[in-house]
């Protein structure tokens, strides 16, 4: 299974990562919102212990869009783990080789009228590699990717998502195997 996590899920692993990988159990902030994705990332990242084959995707693109700001030491750090296991991975080579792919997937995206560019651009390369879910805590791309009534959006096959709206989801299919 192949997640892509958006820049900003990204950022929470860097800025959170004692509370989301480690054993810190004292809430990182009195943010109900944030403390509830942080949660669910930790979640996840419990759940990926029992899994196999779970890959989380870090392309060129993403990681660029990640080092534009000032990253902190401790978030360039996080950054560079990520690279390294995606390098590592078979998915790298399929997104360098494909940016002519990406780039028609992104075009068929405009119509959902995403406000950044880098966000229609996150999601094609999702698509492309066919991930199986798409983790954003960004409301405007939460709410133009889903019909009425939906609980979790999908875009040509990639399910998109806050990390607390896949954990079910995530969780029944590793427990159906």
């Amino acid at each position: 299974m192949l997640i892509y996590l958006d820049a900003n899920i990204v950022q929470y692993c860097a800025d959170y990562e004692d509370f989301i990988f480690g054993d810190g159990t004292t809430p990182p902030t009195g943010d109900a919102k944030l403390l509830k994705e942080l949660k669910a990332l930790r979640t996840l990242v419990e759940l990926e212990q029992i899994g196999e084959g779970w890959e989380v995707a870090a392309p060129t693109h993403l990681i660029k869009e990640l080092l534009k700001g000032k990253p902190t030491p401790n978030q360039r750090r996080v950054y560079g783990m990520l690279v390294r296991t995606w390098q590592d991975s078979a998915w790298q080579e399929f997104v360098e080789a494909n940016g002519a792919k990406i780039a028609s997937i992104e075009r068929s995206l405009r119509p959902l009228k995403l406000k950044d560019t880098a966000d229609r651009w996150h999601l094609a390369e999702a698509t492309a590699l066919q991930a199986s879910w798409f983790l954003t805590n960004d409301r405007n791309v939460i709410s133009r990717t889903r019909r009425k009534g939906e609980s979790v959006g999908n875009v040509q096959g990639v399910h998109v998502a806050r990390p607390s709206e896949c954990i079910d989801d995530i969780s029944t299919g590793l427990f159906l195997r």
